[in-house]
């Protein structure tokens, strides 16, 4: 938990339960940064904030789809999908902010380091701590974390994409190309809707988006978008790998069909000549010769040969 105050031109750590009081005298600002686990302090600071019991349900229950939504009361509620790449797996989780005239309170679910270099940034002082500038760090921070994570999706699809026309890894590369699309599937559906609360935000809430911040949300939006645009392009390619794969699958089958007929070709000469003997009729010039026998043996010999010869060179064995 973290709680920080600004006034006077000093930054304060104080305690969540004094943060309504302080914010009641003016000129201040504060930065709370909730887990998820804290239920309680949440519910009093909704009480003494006056926060949307709605808002706070969200907050408090989690799983919700990325949006924006105002409230009667002037405060802005965020729900919004964070994703971390951490020792080669993709850990995603949620982070709740609210925003009120003189706060920003971000509710942090799931894994990840919290908003700490966020603060940092904000307590250096490029603007003057404002809701609309911790906003920014915060939502900078964010999409900050997509970049390794959407980096990490394109070095697998790399690797895969070397060994597409292998056959012998067509049935293995399928579903993992299938399970890295999904995986490009949900980081899009956290960074698409994002990219619309920026632009809300810029266009409807110049009282959060100040004038002098908008270059800065409008950057975060053209992060934003590149990202989008790279997962979407990334999909375009899973889906040409799925078809590659499932054709090279294909043709390694017509390869293994290919081989049997070959072979069912070649015992067959040997199957229909030795079944005519087998049908016991008694006018058979040949049985009364000596060398009928062996004739018969060489002439199926070399009838198969040949057969395997020929079916060598078309490359069907």
């Amino acid at each position: 938990m973290d709680c920080w105050l600004h006034r006077d031109a000093t930054w304060l750590e104080t305690e969540p339960d004094r943060l309504a009081g302080e914010l009641a005298r003016p000129g201040g600002f504060a930065w709370l940064e909730l887990s998820s686990g804290e239920h309680r302090q949440l519910e009093k600071l909704g009480h003494a904030l006056d926060l949307h019991e709605l808002a706070l349900e969200d907050a408090i229950s989690a799983r919700q789809r990325p949006k924006l939504e105002e409230y009667p009361n002037g405060n802005v509620f965020l729900a919004i999908r964070t994703a971390l790449e951490w020792s080669g797996n993709i850990e995603y989780g949620e982070t709740h902010i609210f925003i009120g005239p003189h706060y920003l309170i971000a509710v942090h679910h799931g894994p990840g380091p919290g908003y700490g270099h966020a603060l940092e940034q904000l307590k250096k002082g490029r603007f003057p701590p404002s809701p609309g500038a911790a906003l920014y760090y915060l939502l900078d921070q964010i999409v900050d974390a997509y970049r390794p994570v959407a980096d990490y999706l394109e070095e697998r699809y790399d690797s895969y994409e070397s060994t597409l026309l292998e056959t012998d890894l067509a049935e293995t590369n399928l579903p993992r190309i299938y399970n890295l699309k999904r995986e490009t599937l949900l980081l899009s559906q956290a960074i698409e809707p994002m990219a619309d609360m920026v632009q809300e935000l810029i266009r409807m809430h110049p009282e959060i988006v100040e004038k002098g911040l908008k270059a800065y949300f409008r950057d975060v939006q053209d992060h934003l978008t590149r990202l989008h645009r790279d997962l979407i392009r990334m999909r375009e390619m899973l889906s040409n790998a799925m078809h590659v794969s499932l054709a090279t699958l294909s043709l390694r089958q017509n390869e293994s069909v290919q081989k049997l007929a070959g072979w069912g070709a070649i015992l067959a000469i040997p199957t229909l000549v030795f079944s005519l003997y087998g049908m016991n009729f008694h006018v058979m010039p040949e049985l009364a010769l000596p060398w009928g026998y062996p004739a018969v043996l060489l002439a199926t010999g070399a009838a198969c040969y040949g057969l395997y010869r020929h079916l060598k060179r078309r490359g069907w064995i």
